[in-house]
């Protein structure tokens, strides 16, 4: 009996280590409190300064397990610039929850504290490429941006889902009334699982305004949105009258490259002024084709993690097991 034991746990211990993965792997399950608040670090969600530029960058890096045996999923591509997007931000938090408004994890509704929320105030705000101002709380704020989506992978219907033989033998033996043994067979086997992700990358930049310049910009575009005959006259919305800081022009996947390009090609003179600015590539085609052909696709732009409810047949357990996790994710969205 105990040599059967033995070999079980040998024969557990091989198949873990098989279906342990480290790449965007469609379906895995991933421990979110492994990471939780500082994501960022395993996933290429925004720019930073990184010690080894030769590196190849990687938009996911996540220790992940293989729960399910008989995953299929969809694939779309895309390698060109989809759009051009000014996004409105009444407040810094606002401009977090936009810039990750691809982002979904189920049990949260601000995905962006699982990513920066043990970031402190100073680096997030470095990572777009403002500055820090104490004393910024009446400022609002907008998001200029440029994707480009390189790979879109969902996962098909879980009907039918079959689990891994082993991780089947844990469940059975889970007590669902006692937390934490819950908690610690997420640790094994994780919290959330892949249900979608997509790579590619998106350069963007951010423009502290003032709140009256604010409030006549986002009167300007309803109306445009409204009337689209009316002349474009989307540039003088961006002029330093309305503004107090221009931010510097990041690029998700952290290409230096490609920031330093954009830095000297995307400049916007007015008045004595000149700064980088990506309204530039609004009105020049020939600068949006050359940005199409130098971005990469080192960046992760959307990623919808869900509940491991599939993973237990019987539904009574399905709901209690999600009922921690959202609980404890909760307390650590409150608490980053």
């Amino acid at each position: 009996m105990i040599l059967l034991l033995l070999v079980l746990s040998f024969c557990t211990a091989l198949c873990i280590e098989d279906d342990i993965g480290y790449g965007l792997n469609i379906g895995n399950a991933i421990d979110l409190f492994a990471n939780y608040g500082d994501l960022s670090q395993v996933t290429q969600v925004v720019s930073a300064d990184y010690e080894m530029e030769d590196e190849p960058i990687i938009p996911f890096s996540e220790k992940n397990i293989r729960v399910f045996a008989n995953v299929s999923s969809r694939i779309v591509m895309g390698d060109s610039i989809t759009n051009i997007d000014v996004l409105l931000c009444e407040n810094f938090e606002d401009l977090l929850n936009v810039y990750f408004q691809n982002f979904k994890i189920e049990g949260t509704s601000k995905p962006w504290k699982a990513f920066l929320g043990d970031w402190i105030h100073d680096e997030i705000m470095r990572t777009f490429g403002i500055e820090y101002d104490m004393k910024s709380d009446n400022c609002c704020y907008v998001l200029v941006k440029l994707t480009k989506k390189h790979r879109t992978v969902e996962l098909e219907d879980l009907e039918g889902i079959r689990v891994r033989a082993y991780i089947q033998r844990a469940i059975d033996k889970l007590d669902i009334n006692d937390p934490a043994e819950i908690r610690r067979f997420m640790k094994s086997y994780g919290t959330h699982y892949i249900e979608s992700f997509v790579t590619g990358n998106f350069i963007y930049q951010v423009f502290k305004y003032k709140r009256s310049g604010y409030n006549r910009l986002r009167s300007y575009i309803r109306i445009r949105n409204s009337r689209p005959t009316l002349p474009d006259n989307l540039r003088f919305y961006f002029s330093s009258y309305y503004l107090k800081h221009v931010g510097d022009i990041k690029v998700a996947s952290g290409n230096k490259t490609v920031e330093f390009w954009a830095r000297r090609n995307l400049r916007d003179s007015q008045y004595l002024y000149s700064r980088p600015s990506l309204l530039r590539l609004y009105y020049n085609t020939n600068l949006l084709y050359q940005l199409n052909d130098m971005l990469d696709h080192g960046a992760l732009i959307g990623l919808k993690l869900k509940t491991l409810r599939p993973m237990f047949e019987d539904s009574a357990m399905a709901e209690k097991f999600a009922e921690i996790v959202e609980n404890d994710l909760q307390l650590w969205e409150i608490n980053a």
